[in-house]
């Protein structure tokens, strides 16, 4: 099996642009998945990141990355990122 991507193409193009997207909350711009591990991309001050579960960026942690979706954790608060709508 290969790995299979989920971004929709108006995230891929945002992602690149300046003033697209926000610079101070965390946005999921893609996720990936594969026979071992789901990784996710978000983008986080202006920087595209690739995490999978267990990672921590700005202290929050990804607690799940299905197809599309990721769940996140920050102290006791848990917060779900989903792709837009095509």
């Amino acid at each position: 099996m290969t790995d299979q991507a989920n971004t929709h193409v108006a995230n891929s193009e945002a992602a690149t642009q300046e003033s697209a997207l926000s610079r101070g909350r965390l946005t999921l711009v893609g996720t990936m998945h594969g026979p071992s591990v789901g990784r996710a991309l978000l983008r986080h001050g202006g920087n595209i990141h690739v995490l999978q579960v267990g990672d921590t960026l700005d202290r929050t942690t990804v607690t799940g990355i299905g197809e599309g979706v990721i769940t996140l954790s920050h102290g006791n608060r848990t917060e779900r990122l989903s792709l837009p709508n095509e």
